[in-house]
């Protein structure tokens, strides 16, 4: 396949993929789910921007993967199809995210989420920002509450080496969102860029 056939046979292959995935909805199906999700990010990539055409058809399924907290793959790859659509779609993807962003915040607010899928979710507040650029505002406070909430996370016991690890994994999840929004947010001669 050749970059040139993506346009072509994009739409094809995302119908099989809403086909799927409508299959799987409210099941107990979550690696096939998972497969879908994964599959739905390449292709993404593959479009750009012209991914924007399946958003209205496939954005119910990206929400119910950002719900489903019993199910740790599932949610980690619809968080990952965020950071995905954040860098395709750009300030395109700004009228959705007013719910994505309150339910990755929910995500964080679990506390019965598996715990790998947080780190996921706050170095994606970075693609939002460099996405929506100055537009990042409207979700600034909240994101930053988190953020600092989660760089803050301490080890009690040295020896809990999965604990460690994790705190590892959220402060440089924290710094990577911190980069992306201060690189969305950059101001040039005085003015937001």
């Amino acid at each position: 396949m050749r970059p040139e056939d993506t346009p072509v046979i994009g739409g094809a292959i995302m119908q099989g993929l809403l086909q799927i995935m409508n299959r799987c909805s409210g099941k107990e199906s979550g690696g096939v789910m998972e497969d879908a999700l994964m599959a739905v990010s390449t292709l993404i990539e593959a479009l750009s921007n012209g991914f924007q055409a399946f958003l209205p058809e496939f954005k119910p399924y990206m929400i119910a993967g950002l719900k489903n907290h019993d199910e740790a793959q599932v949610c980690s790859a619809a968080v990952g199809v965020v950071g995905d659509l954040c860098r395709a779609l750009e300030v395109n993807v700004a009228p959705h995210l007013d719910e994505i962003m309150q339910l990755m915040i929910e995500i964080l607010h679990d506390n019965k989420m598996d715990r790998n899928v947080k780190p996921l979710v706050l170095s994606s507040f970075g693609d939002v920002a460099l996405a929506i650029g100055p537009a990042f505002m409207r979700y600034f406070e909240p994101v930053m509450n988190m953020l600092q909430h989660a760089a803050l996370a301490k080890i009690d016991n040295q020896e809990d080496y999965d604990l460690v690890d994790y705190v590892h994994q959220l402060r440089e999840s924290c710094l990577e969102a911190y980069t992306g929004i201060v690189q969305g947010m950059k101001v040039q001669n005085g003015v937001m860029s």
